[in-house]
């Protein structure tokens, strides 16, 4: 069986925090955010189809050194049986599993589940639950009430199943960085797992040119939103910036 992928990663300790992860970077994107930093992988036929069997060669080959595999994107839920099959072979070897996913695909999810397949899930919730703004998030104007159910489908799958998930906001000026907003989307998601406040940066590779020059959130303004996310009663919340990296709010 084979795998589209950009790049593989073969020892990451962001990704998961607190993980040593062998990290897949898969092709392909259902969404079109204008604020995307890998739009080198939303195209399906982007990067190079590999092997399952190459990468879980790489895999042993630092087993020392790693705790967990995990796929991110792109989008992986777009290739749900290589992810599966792979998922399976890392957990029959003490391997746990992470998944990065935008939560279009909970199909994927519920098999991963149901199979015991998955440690961990970083879930991206781009923006409130309404159709009409997230759509404007993820750059599609069809099918966009599918993918919000989908999405607190995925969420809801992974509640149900006591799973540990990380839920990511990206916060970017001029589309999602006020308090309503971080409060909505709070609210949906304060029984899912914990809530990370991202930082934008403007990559050069974003595709909006007006958000390649928009001064990313300080970490001042980072912390506020998170605040109000902790309000909503979500327990556990933190915030994401380049200069310092992770950090929970109190």
């Amino acid at each position: 069986m084979k795998i589209r992928v950009g790049s593989l990663l073969d020892l990451s300790t962001i990704d998961w925090p607190g993980h040593r992860t062998f990290m897949l970077f898969c092709s392909g994107c259902n969404f079109r955010c204008p604020f995307c930093m890998n739009t080198s992988l939303i195209p399906t036929n982007s990067g190079s189809e590999v092997n399952l069997e190459l990468i879980e060669e790489r895999v042993l080959a630092n087993i020392g050194f790693l705790d967990a595999i995990g796929a991110t994107g792109g989008e992986p839920g777009l290739q749900p049986e290589p992810i599966v099959a792979l998922y399976k072979w890392a957990k029959e070897r003490g391997v746990k599993t992470f998944l990065n996913t935008n939560g279009s695909n909970p199909r994927l999810i519920e098999e991963l589940l149901v199979r015991d397949l998955l440690d961990h899930a970083a879930i991206d919730v781009k923006a409130p639950f309404r159709p009409e703004v997230y759509g404007k998030i993820i750059g599609l104007s069809v099918g966009v009430e599918r993918v919000v159910m989908n999405v607190k489908r995925s969420l809801e799958l992974c509640r149900r199943a006591g799973l540990s998930v990380e839920v990511r906001t990206t916060v970017v000026p001029t589309l999602i960085e006020d308090e309503k907003s971080i409060r909505e989307i709070a609210r949906v998601v304060k029984d899912c797992g914990i809530h990370v406040l991202q930082q934008y940066f403007p990559f050069e590779e974003v595709p909006d040119e007006k958000l390649r020059r928009v001064k990313p959130p300080n970490r001042v303004e980072l912390l506020r939103l998170a605040r109000a996310s902790l309000e909503e009663g979500v327990r556990e919340v933190y915030i994401r910036t380049r200069e310092g990296g992770m950090e929970r709010v109190e």
